[in-house]
């Protein structure tokens, strides 16, 4: 047998900060690398809750930008999937290149008045905090499109109570802040085949044509009727045929667009009167 001496495992030890040797097997081995672990993979999950943040928010912001473009005409021939944030690198670079170059944002106040501060992105404003703010409070997102210097179309965000959720969508208008040029539902959690048609190309292409105002004077809104328009009533111009069997989220939207377009209405005037310049 050889003369060296066999050690076990039991008898290995290392040495802490300080000169104080630990058992490898001893009960505090086990709890200091346990420690160590537990430290190790919780900063690799927050490295990689950071990395994920990110990309989830800037796949968020090219959703909206995605649907800016849609409501004002410039992205057409695509199905907006509500919700749908699952959008590659390209495609987000993609849409803002787009939107860079169509839409230009700004914030109003509830008295309609430009907010002037470049600091804050008009697309991470959050409607419904905004809307929840005291009278006299709040920032409003307004986007326009822009063709050869002249605005074409604005373009609003829209959000209410639907039957199970909140429906947030945008609202876009012709040049004339009269006429729905289209409509876009991007996150609900209505029933899918029923409130949930909402997003569906057919309900959003029947608001195209619509007129918020009554005879271009009072805000009236779009109304979704409970069966289908007769195109000839007067009324007709103002409203939209039903979603069988969505009731409920029907007379949501109504009230979500009407309470959204009275929040703008004032800004509306103010564009309308010639009374807002250097808008592009």
């Amino acid at each position: 047998m050889s003369s060296r001496r066999l050690l076990t495992t039991s008898s290995f030890v290392f040495t802490l900060t300080g000169g104080f040797p630990v058992e490898r097997q001893g009960n505090a081995y086990t709890i200091l690398f346990t420690l160590g672990a537990a430290f190790i993979c919780a900063l690799l999950l927050a490295l990689a809750s950071q990395v994920l943040k990110a990309r989830q928010e800037l796949a968020m912001e090219a959703d909206v930008m995605r649907n800016i473009l849609q409501a004002t005409g410039l992205l057409g021939g695509e199905e907006i999937l509500c919700g749908s944030v699952n959008l590659s690198a390209k495609q987000c670079k993609d849409i803002k290149c787009c939107y860079e170059e169509n839409i230009h944002s700004y914030l109003v106040d509830r008295n309609g008045t430009i907010i002037k501060d470049e600091s804050i992105r008009a697309e991470r404003i959050d409607l419904a905090r905004e809307m929840e703010k005291p009278a006299g409070k709040g920032m409003f997102p307004v986007f326009t499109a822009v063709k050869n210097g002249k605005v074409t179309a604005y373009c609003f965000p829209v959000f209410g109570k639907g039957l199970w959720s909140s429906i947030y969508g945008y609202l876009a208008l012709r040049d004339d802040l009269d006429t729905v040029l289209g409509i876009t539902f991007h996150k609900h959690g209505e029933t899918p085949g029923l409130g949930g048609e909402i997003q569906s190309a057919g309900f959003r292409n029947s608001f195209t044509g619509k007129k918020i105002f009554k005879a271009g004077k009072d805000l009236v809104s779009v109304t979704v009727l409970k069966g289908q328009v007769n195109p000839d009533l007067p009324g007709a111009v103002h409203q939209v045929d039903g979603i069988t069997g969505a009731t409920i989220t029907a007379r949501g939207v109504t009230r979500l667009l009407k309470k959204s377009l009275e929040i703008y209405e004032p800004h509306i005037r103010l564009v309308k009167k010639g009374g807002v310049h250097g808008l592009r």
